[in-house]
């Protein structure tokens, strides 16, 4: 679909995309069916009516997608009920019409709204096939629920769908040892980050020493108990990922750097309590006006290997975010 078709959402244009195919399969076929002028006429304005419900469209404030996008397949069978009316016996060739309203019930909206609509789609179907015996209320009754069962399997099916995607998009994004954010989930929040953010770069001191001494297992646990740690003492604003190995980065909005330097000596003190002696060094860089992301993580990493070479179990800010003559900040004095 070209862009300016999809205005609204894709529950939009697909309800766009329904009325005009109605539009067009009645407009191909009416010669057909050898009616008078003035059916012919009835038939004409029902075409006219649906695509000027589909023109219109384009006009609606699209707040509320889901309630507004009813619209659709209720123009569509309030048209096919007038020309039953107007038609006499001509409508019942379009019968066929009225299923594709449910299918678009079922993708884009919860089965109980499909429900919802049958009566209304019993009364167009009965408009349009006007001759009645025992036999077309059975009909009716076993259409009914053919069309409400069709949009109840497109809904599930969908949700179904969506559900998935939605988890492998979360998995796709989550480091799964630390249920942090990875690598690639980072760099689209990097992305969006501004200035007057804060990022800060995390590495676990010597955590080499203790896969090597204790084994991996007990490195892994480690790396659990402090993303763990993490998720649980940061902000709602706030994000945190796995940068790899035993680094990771933080994503601190509208914080100052010496906000930061707080928030981990409080962090600092936190994982004393529960780590088995593992301490761990970072650095600190506030992204300026004009610098990008990239180049403040750069710097925050500096300042981390800068925290190490001090001594470890340290904190620094990036010297280039705080002026040339400015000496870096160390929080374990």
């Amino acid at each position: 679909m070209p862009a300016w078709l999809q205005i609204g959402g894709h529950a939009a244009a697909c309800g766009r995309m329904l009325l005009v195919f109605c539009a067009v399969v009645i407009l191909l076929t009416m010669p057909f069916l050898g009616l008078p002028p003035r059916m012919l006429l009835v038939l004409a304005a029902v075409v006219g009516t649906l695509l000027l419900g589909a023109a219109a469209s384009f006009l609606i404030r699209w707040r509320h997608r889901s309630l507004v996008s009813m619209v659709f397949p209720l123009l569509v069978l309030v048209s096919l009920a007038a020309m039953g009316l107007g038609t006499e016996h001509a409508a019942g060739a379009y019968v066929g019409l009225i299923p594709l309203c449910f299918v678009y019930l079922g993708l884009f909206h919860p089965g109980r709204i499909a429900l919802g609509l049958v009566p209304v789609a019993l009364v167009a179907y009965t408009a349009m096939v006007p001759l009645f015996d025992p036999r077309a209320w059975v009909r009716m009754v076993i259409y009914g629920l053919i069309w409400w069962g069709i949009a109840q399997v497109l809904a599930l099916t969908t949700a179904y769908q969506r559900d998935v995607h939605s988890r492998l998009r979360r998995d796709a994004r989550t480091d799964a040892l630390t249920a942090l954010g990875n690598r690639r989930d980072l760099e689209e929040q990097l992305s969006a980050v501004q200035a007057g953010d804060t990022l800060v770069v995390i590495d676990l001191d010597h955590f080499k020493t203790v896969n090597d001494t204790l084994g991996h297992s007990a490195g892994d646990a480690v790396l659990t108990g402090f993303g763990h740690l993490l998720d649980q003492h940061l902000r709602r604003r706030d994000y945190a990922a796995r940068y790899g190995g035993e680094e990771f980065v933080l994503v601190l909005p509208r914080t100052e750097a010496v906000q930061a330097m707080n928030m981990l000596r409080a962090l600092r003190t936190e994982w004393a309590e529960v780590s088995t002696g593992v301490t761990f060094s970072a650095g600190i860089a506030t992204i300026c006006p004009g610098v990008p992301p990239g180049t403040a993580l750069a710097a925050a990493d500096v300042a981390l290997y800068r925290a190490k070479a001090a001594g470890r179990d340290r904190f620094r800010i990036a010297t280039d975010h705080r002026g040339p003559n400015r000496e870096p900040l160390d929080a374990s004095r």
